[in-house]
């Protein structure tokens, strides 16, 4: 049985609740999607894009994937007057008026702290980004329960941004029975298919997912075991 789709106003009202329990004037949870950050939700876009729908990642948000746990970055001293210096100038003075008219949260505000969405030890697949317009230090229980909530919603940003958004139900399925260590009898069995029906339906995952054998789905979904029963 399949769970009903969640809405994106259910999600966030969701999230805003899990998000509260850290200090933060703004949150973000995205997707990695061909190096950059696909946004699933954000709890305050930015009023001249009505939804932006990708960022390009930062050098704190590349440093936390990298290293597979939070990060955390805060300002010491009071802030200084006028808009914060930054890591990378403009490259044109059409980009720096329309920085001064639309600063950017995660460069300008002075407490940022990012956690991967993903299982432990495993590659992650999305980003989770708070920030606090004013000076904070995070504390380690709030650095806990962030890198907690993001393991808790990895099966949330793979089913909503990850690759496996572009398989059909039946190949959803497929994949998720493989990624349990079912081998290909098993999944036949399972799938009520003949085996090679199976196999040309196990093919046809790996092709969209753009992946080489079964055992690399682990990459693909939590909880996952490596997988048996192929060669």
């Amino acid at each position: 049985m399949h769970a009903a789709p969640l809405d994106l106003p259910t999600l966030e009202f969701r999230l805003h609740h899990a998000m509260a329990l850290v200090r933060q004037d703004r949150w973000l949870l995205g997707a990695l999607r061909d190096g950059k950050l696909k946004v699933l939700a954000d709890s305050s876009p930015e009023l001249h894009r009505p939804y932006r729908r990708t960022r390009v990642l930062s050098h704190l948000a590349r440093r936390c994937l990298h290293e597979r746990r939070p990060l955390t970055v805060s300002s010491l001293g009071p802030p200084p007057e006028g808009p914060r210096p930054r890591a990378h100038r403009p490259a044109s003075p059409v980009a720096a008026v329309t920085q001064a008219a639309h600063p950017d949260w995660e460069l300008d505000w002075p407490a940022l702290l990012y956690a991967p969405v993903g299982m432990p030890s495993r590659r992650p697949m999305g980003l989770i980004i708070m920030g606090s317009r004013a000076d904070h230090w995070y504390r380690e229980q709030e650095i806990d329960y962030a890198a907690a909530l993001g393991v808790t919603l990895t099966g949330l940003v793979l089913a909503l941004g990850g690759p496996l958004t572009r398989l059909s139900d039946r190949e959803r399925q497929t994949a998720h029975l493989i990624a349990q260590g079912l081998s290909l009898p098993e999944t036949s069995i399972a799938l009520r298919l003949g085996p090679d029906e199976a196999r040309d339906l196990v093919d046809r995952v790996l092709r969209k997912l753009s992946i080489r054998s079964p055992g690399q789905l682990a990459d693909c979904w939590p909880r996952l075991e490596p997988t048996a029963g192929y060669p």
